[in-house]
């Protein structure tokens, strides 16, 4: 981005002066992202990336829940949601984001709006990982700063746009908030069976290797979990300890039995069964802990038959989308809430359904895709 803006400098010193004010006045009227105005002279639109869009939607939006996860919650319905939760909701979840990633949304959000519930994805990446992602590339949207704001525009891309007054996705992005980020209508393909994988990743030499290693399951009871912990009381605890009168929906993702038993799949290295062992671990003390706060509640739904069904995946990890109407619905019905009192049940069953799993027709499918 950087780079961009000194080249827009330099090739404005050959440009007229007015050319020059047209063109920040074109850029200024376009404003794709939102940061300083609705669109003028076209209908609302959303560009797709939601940690530049996520600003825009929250100071011009009418809304007071809001869903934020990664792409385990993006397809999730804002719609549905206000159908069976009330109340207003919108989408704003950050594809693989980490719980640092989503405390700059969630900071800036409180600082503008009254919320009144929040769904929010406990995924096994970033709970497991306890890593900080590196927020430099977006986070200064959130200082309302309009020149470094302003900069984000000094590309060929938005200036190409600008000049042609272009109405394309790649330009003014898409005009359906509802299903801005979902992912599970364009690759509603991909569902249905294994076989209908994409073929990159089915070919893949991670996955390939992760099938031709996997292990017995035997989770170790003897994780240490501290620097999980400070993660969360730092990053997700303490915005809830802020926040007493906003309700938290925390979901856990129901990732398939599969996903357990790879031994390294998506950077996750599954030794001994450490992918379940930590994240059961890490949800347990969560569990506990968050029966403290009146104004949360954890779900989870790896006590059902769903994640024993690999055709209702489109890899090892994504659910389709009628697991997220599901986690909508037990939050209308206060259904699959995890407690002190019935966890240990809850992973035992969990355990049990991972440790059963039949790999047979898996892995005999991805090693003739080897051959």
């Amino acid at each position: 981005m950087f780079k961009s803006y000194k080249k827009f400098i330099f090739f404005s010193l050959l440009i007229p002066l007015p050319s020059i004010l047209i063109l920040f006045a074109l850029l200024y009227i376009r404003d794709p992202f939102w940061f300083f105005h609705k669109p003028y002279f076209r209908e609302e639109s959303f560009m797709r990336d939601m940690r530049m869009q996520a600003r825009g939607i929250i100071l011009h939006k009418d809304f007071d829940s809001v869903i934020i996860g990664t792409s385990m919650l993006e397809n999730t319905s804002a719609k549905e949601a206000s159908e069976k939760l009330g109340d207003k909701w919108v989408n704003l979840s950050l594809s693989g984001s980490a719980l640092n990633e989503r405390n700059i949304i969630l900071n800036y959000l409180f600082k503008h709006k009254q919320i009144r519930k929040i769904i929010y994805s406990l995924d096994v990446f970033t709970l497991n990982n306890a890593l900080e992602q590196d927020t430099k590339s977006f986070s200064f949207i959130y200082n309302d700063n309009a020149y470094k704001n302003f900069k984000v525009y000094f590309s060929k891309k938005f200036i190409l746009c600008a000049l042609t007054f272009s109405k394309k996705e790649k330009c003014i992005g898409k005009s359906n908030l509802d299903t801005l980020v979902n992912w599970g209508i364009e690759n509603k393909n991909e569902f249905g069976n294994f076989k209908n994988w994409n073929k990159n990743l089915l070919q893949s030499k991670e996955l390939q290797d992760s099938v031709l290693n996997i292990q017995d399951f035997n989770p170790n009871y003897n994780i240490d979990i501290s620097k999980n912990k400070n993660y969360i009381k730092q990053q997700l605890l303490k915005i809830i300890n802020k926040h007493p009168n906003t309700r938290f929906y925390l979901i856990i993702p129901s990732y398939s039995r599969l996903n357990y038993r790879l031994c390294s799949f998506e950077g996750y290295y599954n030794k001994d069964s450490e992918l379940f062992s930590k994240y059961q671990a890490v949800l347990k003390w969560l569990v506990k802990e968050t029966s403290k706060y009146p104004n949360v509640k954890i779900y989870g739904f790896d006590d059902l038959d769903y994640a024993d069904d690999i055709r209702n995946y489109k890899d090892p990890a994504h659910y389709n989308t009628n697991m997220n109407s599901m986690q909508l619905d037990a939050i209308k019905n206060q259904t699959n809430i995890l407690t002190p009192e019935n966890m240990d049940e809850y992973f035992k069953i969990m355990e049990e359904k991972i440790r059963n799993y039949d790999l047979t027709p898996f892995v005999e499918f991805i090693k003739k895709q080897e051959n």
